[in-house]
């Protein structure tokens, strides 16, 4: 009895180990480890020009074209958190062949944003934050969910124009306008964000176009344009959207607050 007292006792003074120092390479994983409350654990991260002031003190290791390996490492990181396609493949090579761990990410679908939370939640030691984080995500996904139907509407995403760029099914985006009941109208192409021409979006004739900026609907550019296309469904109706972008391209729990707004442009009935 004495001796497992002993041991208890022993085990209790032992010093905890101390939580991984942290680099984020990428602003969506920076915003995980806020949200998942190990704003302690980062010592260097990516900056993007939209870190909020609670990272203010947090070292930064370069922008996304001129990320530094010197300035990685003489932060002394345990951990790496690094974007599959949004970092230099031999730099996260290089960092590993040092012997530092690095984990990557590249969530492209809304149940992609599930796996990634719980596995930050462990790398990160923070399991409970990243079950209470899931738990208000998956319930409001669920709410959102509208299936598609044979009368979906079908939309053209616009993310450039001259020359135009769009988005596929692989890209969160596309994914979103599907959970929404809405149909991507290039939802089969294989890259995330295709070029396309004006004579295919022509032939597609959607019945929406969205246009994914940050500046309002009134007298945008890009919907002046298509108004020069009057035999277009989405211009005859009226269907020629803006949304601001920045709530559908980073990949954490706070998606669904633009999913929210997405679901309202593309199904304001349901």
């Amino acid at each position: 009895m004495r001796a497992g007292w002993l041991a208890g006792l022993l085990l209790f003074c032992l010093p905890l180990a101390a939580a991984p120092r942290v680099v984020s390479l990428a602003p969506f994983l920076t915003d995980m480890v806020v949200q998942l409350d190990a704003v302690d654990q980062l010592v260097g991260v990516l900056d993007d020009g939209q870190l909020p002031l609670e990272l203010e003190s947090v070292p930064r290791i370069g922008s996304h074209q001129s990320l530094s390996r010197e300035l990685i490492l003489a932060q002394n990181p345990d951990l790496i958190l690094a974007w599959t396609s949004g970092n230099p493949p031999e730099l996260l090579d290089t960092l590993e062949t040092w012997g530092i761990r690095v984990e990557r990410f590249d969530p492209q679908r809304l149940a992609d944003i599930t796996q990634m939370t719980r596995r930050l939640g462990v790398l990160l030691e923070r399991p409970a934050a990243a079950e209470t984080l899931l738990s208000g995500y998956e319930q409001k996904l669920q709410r959102l969910h509208r299936p598609v139907t044979n009368n979906a509407p079908r939309v053209f995403v616009q993310l450039w124009d001259e020359p135009l760029y769009t988005v596929s099914d692989n890209q969160l985006i596309g994914d979103a306008l599907r959970h929404c009941g809405a149909r991507n109208v290039f939802a089969d192409l294989s890259i995330y964000a295709p070029q396309v021409g004006l004579e295919s979006v022509l032939a597609a004739d959607p019945d929406m176009i969205l246009v994914v900026d940050d500046q309002p609907a009134a007298g945008h550019p890009w919907l002046r344009r298509w108004r020069q296309f009057p035999q277009m469904r989405a211009v005859r109706e009226g269907q020629l959207k803006v949304m601001n972008g920045d709530s559908l391209v980073r990949p954490t729990p706070q998606i669904v607050h633009g999913l929210q707004r997405l679901c309202r442009l593309v199904a304001p009935a349901a």
